[in-house]
Formats: C-alpha cells, structure tokens, sequence
C-alpha cells in the first residue's frame, strides 16, 4: 500500500511519535548520526565487526590484478634487484567493509546539508579510523603477519587505513610473490615489481595492496619556461631562452619576445581577488598546506613577495623524517611555485609547507606529505601538484588516493589537485627532450585527481591575441608595469583551455594553417614534415576526461576497468551522462607561453631573482596545473576565512554554477562590474596529436603518421576541457558566504501561523505553510529551520529537496510543543538562494498547564455492531496524576448516539492522588449507520471535562 508522504508528514507532527529533527530527516538511527555517537559518547563507540576470520594460509593465495606498472616491460628489465636492499615507508593500504563505505558515504552527504545535525561535523582521524576503520582485531592480525614476515611496522595511522612499514627486497619478494627488478626507461632508472602481487586469501576483505612496489612516482604537473628578463625601460618580459618555450613563429606586438607574465596582482585583477583584499579578505587565520618532497629556499618566498608588493609572511616548513634535499631541479620548482602561489593569492594566510624525502625507492615523497598532512590534520585546505594517470597508478594507488583524500574531506580538509599537463592524454607525459612526441596510450585521467573527494583544477590560456584576427595586447595589458607590484593587467581576459599543441584550434588559426585549409591532422604532419614548430607536435595542455581505469586487469590501455563513479553532486548543464567521475571540475590560467602568457616565480636555483627600478629585473617562468592548484587553494582561503573548515567544497561550487546565466557568465563576452560566478569557456578543446593506430587516436588523411587524440570540447556550462570554467573570486567569496543572489524569488503561505492553546509537552496537530518559488529561476534550497526565542517549542517536517525549480511548491508541516505555559513565538525560516533570504513565517501559540487528570483514550472506534446486539466492553482508565483528591461530580453521554452506547464504571464521587479508575463503554446499535456520542468525565481537574469521542456502525 502506497501511504502519501505528506499525510505521512501530518500524522507524525500531530501524534508526536517521531523524532523531529535533522538527524532523523537525515535517515541516522535512533536520530543520532554515528559522527555524534563519536562525540558525545567517546567511550560506547560500536563494535567494529573483524573480517579477518580464518587462519592465515599462505598457501591459499590471492592476486591483486592491476598492480604491474606499464613500463615494466621486459625490453626495460635488466635484472633482479638484490634482495638485501631495504625498502623503507612501504604503505599497505587496507579497505573498509561495503556497509562501512555506505555508512560513510552518507555520513559525509550529511556533512554538506546545511539541514542535518551532521553539517559540517568534521572526524577527527582518530574517529574515522573506530567508526570505518578495519577492527582492532583485524589491524592487529595484518601487523603481526607483517612482522612475522620479518618487516618492521612503523605506524598505523590514525584513520586505521594504511599501514606503514620496512624490510628487504627479499622479504617483499617472498611475502608478496613478486620479484623486484631493475629497468631503464627512456634512460632513466628505476625499480618495479615484474608481476602482479599475491596475498593471503584469509587477509584479502581488509587489505587492498602495497603501495607501491616500484618508484615510477606521481609527476610534478608544471612546465618550465626558463629566466626572464623585465626591460627597465619597457618594462616588458623578455624570454632568455626562447627556445624552452613551445610558441608559434608568429610575431606579437611590438616584437617577437613580448611576454606578459602573469604577477600576483595581475591575477588579482584577472580574477577580481583586489575587492577581497580591501574588504581584509586576504586569508587571515586560515592555514593553507602544501605537500612535496623537496627543500625550497625561505630566501627565494621573500624576494617573490618583496618584489610583487605582497606583505613578508614567511612559510612554516615541516620536515616529515630525513631532510629530503633536491632530487631535482622539477621537484624544486614545483614545491617553490605552490608556496609562492598559495600565497600569492591569500596573501595573508598561513602557508605550511610538508616536505618527505622519497626514500629506499618506493616512496614517494609526495604522497607520503599529504598522507602526513591528512592524518595531522595541518591546515583546513591543501593543495597537491603531481599528477599521475589511472592506468600507471594501478588499483592499489588508485585506491590509496581515493582513501587519503576521503579522509581529508571528512575531516573538513579541502583538497585541490592538479588535474594534469597533458591535455587529454594523461598517460602521456609531455617530453620537450624529445619533439615532436604524440601520445599513444589513449584517452586518460590522472588518478590522484579523479577522486570524488578533491577538487580537480584544470588549466586555461588567456586569449589576448589574435582574438578574431587582432592583436588585443592593449586591450587588456597596460604598456608598462606598475612600479611597486610589477603588474600589468587591466581586467579580466578571455580564455580558452590550455592547449600548446598543434591540436589546438586557434593556435592553428595563428600559425596561418586554417587559412590554408589544413585541420589539426594536416597542421600537425606538415610542422614534423616541414621541421617547423615541432614544439606543437606534443603532448601539453589541461587534463580534463572521465575516470575509467581504476581497476586496470593489465598494463595496457584495453585492460582499463572501474572508473570511479559519478558523486551525487556533479550534475549541471553540459555534465556529461557518463556515470562516472568527470574532471576537472573547475580551470585557472596555466598556459606555458604558447600564446604568450605565463606565470612569474622566483627560484633562485634555476637563475637569478633580481628586481630593481635602475636595472633589468630577471626571474623564472612556469606554467602549467600545478600552478593553477595552489592559486585555487589560496581563492578558497578567503572563503574559509569568512565562513570556516568546508571539507569538500564541490557540493557548493556545483549549486553555484547553476544559478550563474550562461550566455552572460560567457568568457568570450562576459561584461564588467558582472555578477558571474563562474566563467563559462566556450571556445576550442583539449586535444592533442597522437601515433596513428593508437588506442583512441584518428586520423583522417591517408599516410599521416600523426592523428589527433580527440580530447573535448569547450562548450556551454561544464565541459571536459575546463569544468565548470574559471572564478569571480569576489563573487565566488561571496556566493559561497551567504553573499546576494539574482535569481528566484520564493513566498511562505501563511505568513502568520497560530495554534490553538495546547497543554505542555503535548504536540498540535500540524499546520502547513507552502513555500513557492514564484521566480524563473530555479532556487537552491540550503536550510529550513525553527529560529527564535521560543524555538524549540515549535518542530516541522518538510517536503522540500535540496532545490526548487521555477514555479513549484513544497510544504513545511509545524506543530506546536508548548514548554511552558505562557504564550511562546518563533520563526520558520527557509535560507535559500532567492532574492530576500531568508524568508520567514510567524508562529505562535499558547501553552496550558498539564491536566492532573488524565484518559487512557481520547477515542473509541467499535467494530460493525447489528442493531440491538451489545458489542464487547472497551476499557477507559482514568488517572488522577495530582497531588490532591479529585472530585467527580458525573460520567455522562451525550450526542446523537448516546442512547447507542452503555457505560459502566469503578469510579466513585472522589478519586485519591494517584489513584485511577475505569468506566467500561459498549456498543448497543439503536439503528442502522453510523453512530457516534461522547463519553463526558466531569470533574474538578482544570480541563474538565475531559472527552472520549466514541464511533459505531449499526449493521441492519
């Protein structure tokens, strides 16, 4: 039988018997969440059930398919690695039961729904690792396998989901059934696993797999453009080396080299951040984390923030174990560049940077940072700018990731990551050493950005040349710097995605080849045909795609598997109807200075950091996702400074977007002083060439050797190549904080609720109020709450989702609870996205003092009855619940059936304090129908007299 919500909704408020708060509404048991059970009662935490429950057989062994490295190839092997080497942080990484991660899951949609009781109710590690975690029992089981092993276990984190330890290449090798080899890989050296591993069957419920068995690690996601010189005249970028920079031969204003590097407040003005600043939104309080595997110099911080008018505030570096040194120049520049950056936007905040050295060969740095950063919960946000594709992680990192960055967002960590520099290819790393260099692993995501728990940042390129034929430089750059910040930029300028490929559209239409008729396909082939350009013929751009291989069987791309599956909130105009994890999710400037823009550093170590007035300025170029990352993580920094921890802001950054007008919000034409929070980039894609009979790679001419990998599109609202598109950070700040909103608009009926008068701690029946969005936009509904002095003596249920489209209604039901018996007023209030939130209903209403007399029943129903025939006795206890006698002066019927019904009764003319008696009522049909009367008890209570409403039907 189908029962109707809403009389569902009535009968609960007007009985009283369910538990009206948001904890209910939310689905927890008993209306408290697990996260409260964690809080409030610490010591009666439940119960973890062990999975581990037979003998260890090591003779009963299972494989963990998917964890061979695609570059372990036989043609790369060159022998076994001597299994006396110690291998030191190895990571087993365990998994949560299915009813756990379901737990869970819904347990972190609660933390995002402003109307449940979980909201923003942050775990602490150590709580995520007793409510989710494998048992007690079980932690203790796999470490006393791995010692038995001969492996020293050096730490079970907080959340109870790695563990980390040490042994020998010969103890690995014999526990899990893989031998470790060397191989040199496009001349670089390194060591892997040469087949997939193999664990116990008994411990294969908990244990996901080792990360990782070889040092083939995550990549930093830049591109270094080399020194720059600052003209002191000019006041112009001029490359130093323009041949690290991947440009068309095309000429750009005044001569050849023009750059406009991107300053810190010339991103401020790009993206709005100034109006930030001068309200003191600038990051203040708020610690933003970065995790790498390098040191940095504090000097080069300074001299950055000295030189472009940033205020000192030095990072706090934290050094997880031995000092890691530089163990490359890549690492280096990428770990400076996000500390420079993150800061460079929340110019105030407190940035930390963690740094691990990759130690023993197998492990990486990176990871072991922001597995430092999340388990200590360092800082409220963080960001990571190494990159590395599914197919290549295997099914043990794609779940070590996904694992690490669930934590972070339960424990109220935003996590930004880079989506990738490689366009639509991920697989394929960008190689200027070896142009041209087209990709042949097909359509990839990188996996440590695929997750549903961080947000993926991708990249675009400012398009201020050649804009329909123009040269557009004064348009939107000023002919010199600003002396005290070096900045040039006059506004916001138009982007596409980052594409420094031959792939790209309108790099194509600047090199002259569309106006020959040539496609991407012919334009690439002529550049190698022709040895000109070949710096296109590449791999660079940024990563935008779906999840697809997070459970690869093999090391190829035709044995991608999985894909993590699309989280609730991604929806919105252009998300793709995949079913999966679509990235990026949002896109900041990262070009690499194929169109003549990139961002400014300072790293000593590459060349020098000099800036004066009376001479030329130099410092470092980059470009690239991992820049874009950092500069998001310090956008975010000003939101959590006006409104705190957010966890994973991805939820809110989805309802944002769809309130935006796309045709205004478009970033080829959006106008100023606009209320955009998002720029919607609808011009050009993400692809890149690729060898011809590659996976996913076509070609439409015959005898070309390069094809075009077909990546995505620019197009209307979120799209494959950019995500939702790039920020407003005024209006994002703003939005996000409760800031005003253009569209819907949204009516409470009644505006005025009064209940009846209702005895204490006794629930009314429910009264409705319709709340309708009379707007023509659709409204995104955040809370519905009671609010006011008298608030908790009112309770509503509600009908209403988490939006309400243009024209609809949805009903809150309020009862009246009185506490106390006086005359009690509150608000219902919805806080939503229209014009004028909140909207409130008054409520009011009148509290009696609680009868000392008290019925049993306040009706009696009687089965179908033949005239004249005398039904069975139903029985009505009266109770005197006061502390003094009760006189009663009559038990009487009366109505329009009275002479149908019979009573008899145990009660006297008086009844003692805490006595009670009963009166018997019968059924004795004077007629055919239905009859009906009421029982009267008169007495000296406060209510008399009190009432029992009795119903019959005479049957002929």
């Amino acid at each position: 039988m189908k029962i109707d919500r809403t009389m569902a909704l009535c009968a609960c408020l007007a009985l009283g018997s369910c538990v009206l708060t948001t904890a209910a509404r939310a689905g927890t048991a008993n209306g408290r969440s697990a996260a409260r059970v964690a809080v409030q009662d610490r010591e009666e935490l439940p119960s973890t059930p062990s999975r581990i429950v037979g003998r260890i057989d090591e003779g009963r062994l299972v494989t963990l398919r998917g964890n061979t490295h695609p570059l372990a190839r036989p043609e790369y092997n060159r022998g076994a690695v001597d299994p006396q080497t110690t291998l030191q942080n190895l990571i087993l990484v365990l998994k949560r039961s299915p009813e756990q991660e379901a737990a869970l899951e819904t347990f972190m949609e609660r933390q995002q729904d402003p109307r449940s009781e979980d909201f923003h109710h942050w775990l602490e590690p150590t709580e995520l690792g007793k409510l989710y975690g494998p048992s007690e029992a079980d932690i203790a089981a796999i470490t006393s396998w791995l010692e038995n092993h001969g492996f020293r276990v050096e730490k079970v984190t907080n959340s109870r989901m790695f563990i980390l330890f040490s042994g020998t290449v010969g103890q690995v090798e014999q526990t899990f059934h893989a031998r470790i080899d060397h191989y040199t890989v496009n001349g670089q050296e390194h060591i892997a696993n040469n087949a997939d591993p193999s664990i116990p069957e008994a411990l294969a419920p908990v244990v996901a797999g080792v990360w990782s068995l070889n040092d083939f690690f995550a990549e930093p996601q830049h591109v270094s453009l080399g020194n720059f010189r600052l003209d002191s005249k000019t006041r112009k970028w001029t490359p130093l080396d323009p041949g690290m920079i991947p440009r068309p031969q095309f000429t750009v204003g005044s001569g050849e080299d023009t750059f406009e590097l991107v300053s810190p407040y010339d991103f401020a003005t790009i993206y709005n951040v100034l109006p930030l600043w001068n309200e003191g939104i600038d990051g203040s309080g708020v610690t933003i984390a970065i995790a790498g595997r390098s040191d940095i110099e504090l000097s080069d911080v300074a001299t950055f923030r000295s030189a472009f008018g940033l205020p000192p505030n030095a990072p706090t570096i934290i050094t997880n174990g031995p000092d890691p040194g530089v163990p490359s120049a890549g690492d280096k520049v990428e770990n400076t560049l996000d500390v420079e950056w993150s800061g460079a936007v929340a110019r105030n905040a407190t940035i930390k940077f963690v740094t691990t050295k990759s130690v023993s060969g197998v492990s990486d740095g990176a990871a072991q940072s922001a597995l430092y950063i999340i388990d200590n919960k360092v800082a409220s946000i963080m960001s990571f700018s190494y990159g590395l594709c599914e197919l290549f992680m295997g099914s043990t990192e794609n779940s070590a990731y996904n694992s690490m960055w669930q934590e972070g967002a339960a424990a109220g960590i935003t996590e930004f990551v880079a989506s990738g520099d490689q366009g639509s290819a991920s697989c394929d790393d960008n190689s200027k050493d070896a142009v041209p260099f087209e990709a042949s692993n097909g359509l990839a995501v990188s996996g440590i950005s695929s997750t549903a728990y961080d947000v993926a940042v991708g990249g675009t390129d400012f398009q201020w040349m050649e804009i329909g034929g123009n040269d557009e430089l004064d348009t939107y750059w000023n002919t010199t710097n600003n002396a005290s910040n070096l900045s040039s930029a006059k506004g916001y300028i138009p982007e596409i995605p980052w594409n420094s490929t031959c792939a790209n559209t309108l790099v194509d239409e600047i090199v002259g080849a569309t106006a020959l008729g040539w496609d991407e396909e012919t334009t690439c082939n002529q550049m190698v045909d022709q040895d000109v350009d070949e710096d296109l013929v590449n791999v660079a751009g940024g990563t935008g795609g779906k999840s697809a291989c997070t459970t690869p069987s093999g090391v190829t791309p035709s044995t991608c598997s999985g894909g993590w599956p699309k989280p609730s909130w991604q929806t919105g105009t252009g998300v793709p109807n995949d079913g999966k994890r679509d990235v990026p999710d949002l896109s900041l400037f990262a070009a690499n200075g194929v169109l003549g823009s990139a961002y400014v550093i300072c790293d000593s170590a590459t060349g020098p950091c000099t800036f004066s007035n009376a001479n030329d300025a130099e410092a470092q170029g980059v470009g690239g996702t991992s820049v874009a990352s950092p500069a998001m993580a310090g956008i975010m920094a000003l939101i959590v400074q006006k409104a705190g921890k957010q966890g994973l802001p991805n939820t809110k950054f989805y309802q944002l977007a769809a309130k935006d007008t796309l045709s205004s919000c478009n970033s080829n034409t959006v106008a100023g002083g606009n209320s955009c929070v998002f720029y919607d980039v609808t011009t050009s894609n993400n692809s890149v060439p690729c060898t011809v009979g590659a996976t996913n790679c076509t070609a439409k001419h015959s005898g070309d050797t390069i094809g075009v990998l077909p990546g995505y599109n620019a197009g209307t609202g979120y799209d494959l190549a950019t995500g939702l598109g790039s920020v407003n950070a005024y209006n994002l700040v703003t939005a996000y904080t409760g800031g005003s909103s253009s569209s819907g608009t949204v009516t409470l009926t009644p505006a005025t609720v009064t209940f009846p008068d209702a005895p204490t701690a006794t629930t009314s029946e429910a009264q409705a109020v319709t709340v309708k969005n009379t707007g023509s936009a659709t409204v995104t509904i955040d809370s519905i709450s009671i609010t006011g002095t008298d608030s908790s003596s009112f309770v509503e249920l509600n009908t209403c989702g988490a939006s309400l489209a243009a024209g609809k209604t949805c009903t809150v039901f309020v009862a009246f609870k009185p506490a106390a018996a006086a005359t009690e007023t509150a608000k219902l209030s919805v806080s939503d996205s229209a014009t004028g939130s909140p909207q409130t209903a008054a409520l009011s209403g009148k509290g009696t003092a609680v009868d000392s007399v008290t019925l049993s029943a306040t009706r009696l129903t009687f089965a179908t009855t033949d005239t004249g025939v005398t039904s069975g006795a139903q029985t009505i206890t009266v109770s005197n619940k006061g502390a003094s006698t009760l006189n009663i002066t009559g038990i009487t019927l009366t109505g329009s059936g009275a002479s149908s019904f019979t009573e008899l009764n145990t009660c006297g003319p008086t009844l003692a304090a805490s006595a009670t008696c009963t009166i018997d009522v019968a059924f004795k049909p004077a007629a055919t129908g239905a009859l009906s009367a009421t029982l009267n008890v008169i007495d000296s209570g406060s209510h008399s007299p009190q009432t029992v409403a009795l119903s019959g039907i005479g049957a002929p």
